[in-house]
This record gives structure tokens, sequence and C-alpha cells, in this order.
């Protein structure tokens, strides 16, 4: 092994690995894994109790991150949320490790695939790390190298596995387009219908748990594009709007996606009459289209990238060497500077210590110090349950107190404004409205004060406003900070008002 090998693994690597690993978990996932607690420890109903407390995510996203609170819990206890996650984050890299290993193995078939693969995923923002569309890139990422094993009963698994990508966020679905474009690219003889089979019976399997256990698997479906921006802009807006998150994405939050781009334009541009070129642009096509009609801009989205953005660099690497000065370098050099380059915007810019690093760090230690307040001054572990009016986060923040309606984070009242009045027609807004108005406990945990002037929750529409006159009748604001505390009036302040 010569010595830049030696460097790239036995240095680079481990210091991505190593930085991942104790890289704090962001917002949102505390967010997927504090809800599923909740199923795990209230609700002992297995398995019907995984998607017992709604989160915006498909069913998936829920599964994947209950089986993460079983292991855990198993050997660190829920309140260690230090030692838990980085057990978690352990965990990840495990899984991502294996995963490229394999996609480089049967599907990218170069050196320093492995590396490039592993740097792609983690050699950005960590608010990309175990987001649903993390799990759909790393499950997509096997399916493919499934797809071209020659035991063509690994086939059925590989098609399978697609069903899950979907049921990641529903979007994630583009990935499924993605991965058979890039076998197409790789392998002519892949057996479909032994995949289709796979994704038929997965899909029924699916199904017939919705009919058993999960009845809201599907209505949890089809409600996150109605609390989305999904068709909510005119198509010029969402093409600036896709546009100008890529750009940023490209940028900042997945450098590798704009290294991909330049490379694949660049192979299409010496490849035009190659029937592989139709394989490629579909590869980017569709999670591009996708996310177009999505409308949203937040920087995970565009996750989905990195696997066409690999494979366009492992294309221009092996396909296009006549394009390198003096035609005397070794064919690895492409792929080499592009880890090089993720390596050292590792460094400058994601690790713990970085830039981006340290100020997730000092907002991280924000809200454990806020929440550690909170939890001394309170008696929240006594309460049956509390009332969670926050982004969802509450429940991790507060060590697991139960929660009194089944939208912890309640966005189907939140999103719902005069250009979304459909949203006070779902049945689960009203359930939502109901469970909140009739509820009496001691405790409220809200985002921030609830009021009129409330940036987050709102005032606008007559569920809201009402909200807001029962904590003013009801309640007394307690703690203000990262979180706003309400605290039950006495049962004669209470009547005094009515």
């Amino acid at each position: 092994m010569k010595w830049f090998d030696r460097f790239l693994y036995f240095i680079c690597f481990p210091i991505v690995a190593i930085g991942s690993v104790l890289s704090p978990l962001t917002n949102d996932v505390r967010i997927f894994y504090g809800v599923e607690h909740l199923c795990w420890k209230y609700i002992p109903d297995f398995p019907a109790n995984i998607n017992y407390f709604w989160e915006i995510k498909p069913i998936m996203n829920h599964i994947v991150n209950y089986i993460l609170v079983v292991f855990t819990t198993f050997f660190i206890p829920f309140q260690n949320h230090a030692g838990q996650e980085t057990l978690i984050k352990t965990v990840a890299v495990t899984i991502a490790i294996v995963a490229c290993w394999y996609f480089s193995k049967n599907i990218l078939k170069i050196k320093y695939g492995f590396l490039l693969s592993f740097f792609g995923i983690y050699c950005g923002l960590n608010l990309n790390i175990l987001q649903a569309e993390w799990w759909a890139v790393v499950t997509a990422m096997i399916a493919c190298a499934l797809f071209v094993e020659e035991n063509k009963l690994w086939h059925y698994l590989a098609g399978a596995l697609l069903i899950w990508v979907l049921l990641f966020k529903g979007t994630t679905g583009a990935l499924i387009i993605s991965a058979i474009c890039i076998v197409m690219i790789v392998q002519k003889n892949t057996d479909w219908i032994r995949g289709g089979i796979g994704f038929v019976i997965m899909g029924i399997s699916f199904y017939i748990a919705h009919l058993i256990f999960w009845q809201t698997l599907i209505s949890d479906i089809m409600i996150a594009p109605v609390l989305s921006h999904v068709g909510e802009y005119a198509w010029v807006g969402q093409v600036y709007v896709t546009g100008v998150a890529l750009a940023i994405s490209m940028s900042i939050y997945i450098p590798v996606v704009g290294i991909g781009i330049v490379y694949g334009i660049a192979w299409l541009n010496k490849h035009r009459k190659d029937p592989r070129t139709l394989w490629l642009a579909g590869c980017w096509l569709s999670p591009l289209i996708v996310v177009w009609l999505q409308s949203e801009s937040f920087g995970y989205q565009y996750f989905v990238f990195i696997i066409p953005a690999i494979i366009s660099i492992v294309l221009y690497e092996k396909e296009t060497p006549v394009d390198r000065p003096g035609k005397k370098l070794k064919r690895e050099n492409l792929v080499a500077a592009t880890v090089v380059i993720l390596f050292v915007m590792y460094c400058a810019l994601y690790s713990p210590i970085s830039k981006y690093g340290s100020e997730e760090r000092m907002m991280n230690n924000y809200f454990w110090e806020q929440s550690g307040k909170i939890n001394e001054k309170f008696d929240l572990q006594n309460q049956s349950s509390v009332l969670y009016l926050d982004t969802g986060s509450g429940p991790y923040y507060t060590n697991g107190v139960n929660s009194s309606c089944r939208y912890v984070a309640p966005l189907v009242i939140q999103r719902a404004n005069p250009n979304r009045t459909q949203i006070l027609e779902l049945p689960q807004n009203q359930e939502e409205f109901l469970c909140i108005m009739n509820y009496s406990g001691r405790y409220v945990v809200a985002d921030g004060v609830i009021g009129p002037n409330d940036s987050w929750f709102g005032n606008d529409t007559y569920q809201k406003a009402a909200i807001i006159q029962k904590l003013r009748n009801e309640y007394v604001s307690a703690h203000s900070g990262g979180w706003e505390i309400y605290q039950r009036k006495n049962s004669n302040e209470i009547t005094n008002l009515i």
C-alpha cells in the first residue's frame, strides 16, 4: 500500500468516521427519536405502537427510529442523551460503511470508490445525517448492489428494499428511478421480473400491516403533502426555489453533488450518442422533478442527489481518460482528488471542531442548558402527560414525558392559514383541535410564546385563536427561554375568568 493510500485509509477515513460519531444528533432526528421513544415507553401494543404518535414522515422512518430506540435503550438509559447519541451515530456510521463498501464493490468497481461514497455521504452538513433521505440513500445503495448479484435470488430482496426507499418519505421514491437507471448503466442482465415480484410482495405486506396494525399508514402518507408546500407556488416560483436551494446544497450542504454535476455534464457532452446517456439523465432528473414538485428548500431534501453525483464522477473517471493533462495520470486520480477535496472541506467546515460544527455545538449547549433548567424547575416527570405545542422535540428534551395528544408536533393545526384552509377540513385537524381544547393537565410545553405575535404558531385561524384564548384563561407562563412552559392556574382563578 502506497503512502497516499495509507494517508487516505488510516488518517482521513478515521477522522471523518470518528468525527461523524462525535457530532450530535440534529433537532429533526431528536424529534424522530423522541416520538418513537414515546411509542415504545407508553404504548405496549407492538407492532401497532410503532406509529401510534404522529410524525410527518411515513412508516419506514418510524420503524428505523423505533429499532434505534429499542437497541440503544437496552444499553444506555434514555436520560443519558450524550451516551445514546454516540451509540446512535456509531450505528449509523457502521451501516454507512457496509452500504458504501457493498455499493463500491458491485456498482462502482473503481479504486477509492468506497471512500468516494463514504465521504460523499458524510462530508457535508451534519443536518443531513439520519434524516429520512439519508436512510433512503443508504438503502438504495444496497438495493443497487443486490440487483447486480449473479445469484438472482438476491434480486427479490433488492426489489423489496425499493419499497422501503419509497416509504421513508414518499418523495424519496425518486431514488427508485435513480437506482434502476444506475443498474442499467452498469449491467444489462438484471432480472427485473424477480425484482418486481419482490417489490410487489413487500408492498402487499405493508398494505396488510396497514389493515391489521397501522390503520393510519396511508392517511399519514396522504396528509404530508397537504401540510407541506406541494403545489402551493406557481411553477415559475417552484423552479426558482428549487434552483436556489440546489445551488446552496451543491456549495454548502452536500458538496459532492456540485462536483458530480460538473463531471456528469462533462461525461454527457463526450458521450452524446451513448444510450447510457438516457439512463444517467434519468438518474438526475427523477429526484430533480420530485424536489421541484415538493417546493421546499431544506438542504437535506437534496441529499437524494448523492447517488447520481457519485455515479457521474465514476463514469467520467473511467471513460474520459483523454481529458487528463499529459495522459499519464492513473485512472483513479480524479476520484482521489475528489476524496481529498471532500476531506479538506470536512475538516474546515463540517467536523465537530470546524466552523459549522462549532456553531452547532453552541446551539446545542443553549438547548441543553434550557432543557436542564426546565427539568430541574418543574416536576414534568411526575405528570401522566403534558400538552406539547412545539415543533416536536419536546419529548426528547423533557426526558420522555408522555404526550396528551397523538400529534406531538401539532402541525395539523399550525400549518393551517388563510391560504391553506383545506387543512381545517381534515379529520386529523379536528381530532387534534379537540384534544388540545379538552386538555386540563398541569403543564403545556410550547415552542415559544403562544399569542398573536408568535412567528411559529400564529393567530390566523379560528382554531389558533381559540387555543390562545384557552391558554390565557387557564394557564400562566412559568418559564421563557428555549421553550415556553405554561402552568395551569388554580381552579378559583379559572372560575373567576369564566
